[in-house]
């Protein structure tokens, strides 16, 4: 239950954030209270879970504090906390690189081809958890350690 929650709840967001470039407050609630329930259910939450999200959250303050000119916006923060509570902390430092990819690829598509200047970030970021958990159900990635 806790990995449908979690593909539930991005495919929404992923299709909001394509439509609206909008991520809102109150879906991300609700998926982080029932990704916590089910991961307590389930086992699947640990402390170290909870702790990276919140050095997320930390890492882009202190970056949101020193540029202020960031495009991120604050949805997609609280979006990849909420991913790294989900991950955990081995397979978030491999989300990281992929989503570092995957969105490179996304601006470069809407840059180029459609002539646009910014890409949603949700989709890329839901792309680049299946990409991790794919990775992780074919054993793939404690190679890459």
């Amino acid at each position: 239950m806790f990995t449908i929650v979690f593909y539930i709840f991005s495919s929404f967001l992923a299709f909001l954030d394509c439509k609206k470039f909008l991520i809102p407050n109150n879906i991300l609630l609700t998926m982080s209270v029932m990704l916590i329930t089910f991961g307590l259910l389930e086992s699947k939450i640990y402390i170290s879970s909870i702790i990276l999200s919140l050095l997320v959250l930390l890492f882009f303050v202190v970056i949101l504090l020193l540029n202020r000119t960031q495009i991120l916006g604050g949805g997609d923060i609280k979006y990849m906390m909420v991913i790294a509570l989900y991950l955990g902390v081995k397979p978030f430092a491999v989300f990281l690189v992929v989503t570092g990819l995957v969105q490179t690829f996304a601006l470069l598509y809407k840059q180029i081809l459609m002539k646009r200047r910014v890409a949603p970030m949700a989709p890329a970021m839901f792309i680049s958890v299946a990409i991790v958990d794919m990775m992780i159900y074919f054993n793939i990635y404690p190679s890459l350690f």
